[in-house]
């Protein structure tokens, strides 16, 4: 049974800020609610506040419009990032970046191909939507973040 959610004013707030943030790294709860606090402006009202966002996004992650990733390598906990209703997170890899922290969607062949191999030659299944590769960007490795 789809629980029904409730598009309140805190929701609506909760997803434009993502949304304008989806470009850039993913968040953790935490940075999202301080973000969030600094987004909204005093004519629209007060940010939710801290365990409404919690909700929200865990709301939002059993929708399908936000993804929710573990943070990486030491770092503990989760990050968030917005990837809307049209994105199918569970069909392709995902780059994170442990330097600037940036989660890219390998949308292209390469994980269908990848897949084809694992499952092909070594028996096994891999399932996307939990698969994410840990490693640096590009700009990181140029700024020599790496």
């Amino acid at each position: 049974m789809n629980k029904k959610h409730y598009n309140t004013a805190g929701r609506t707030r909760l997803s434009a800020y993502l949304k304008q943030t989806a470009a850039g790294a993913a968040q953790s709860a935490e940075e999202i609610y301080t973000g969030l606090c600094g987004f909204c402006s005093a004519d629209e009202g007060d940010a939710p506040g801290r365990s409404s966002v919690y909700r929200m996004l865990a709301a939002l992650c059993d929708e399908g419009e936000v993804k929710k990733f573990p943070a990486g390598a030491g770092e503990g906990g989760f990050v968030y990032q917005y990837v809307g209703t049209q994105r199918h997170c569970d069909t392709h890899f995902h780059l994170h970046c442990t330097s600037c922290g940036q989660v890219t969607h390998l949308e292209c062949d390469c994980s269908q191909n990848i897949f084809g191999h694992l499952f092909s030659t070594h028996g096994f299944r891999v399932d996307p939507g939990r698969s994410i590769l840990y490693g640096t960007c590009e700009l990181c490795a140029k700024r020599g973040d790496a």
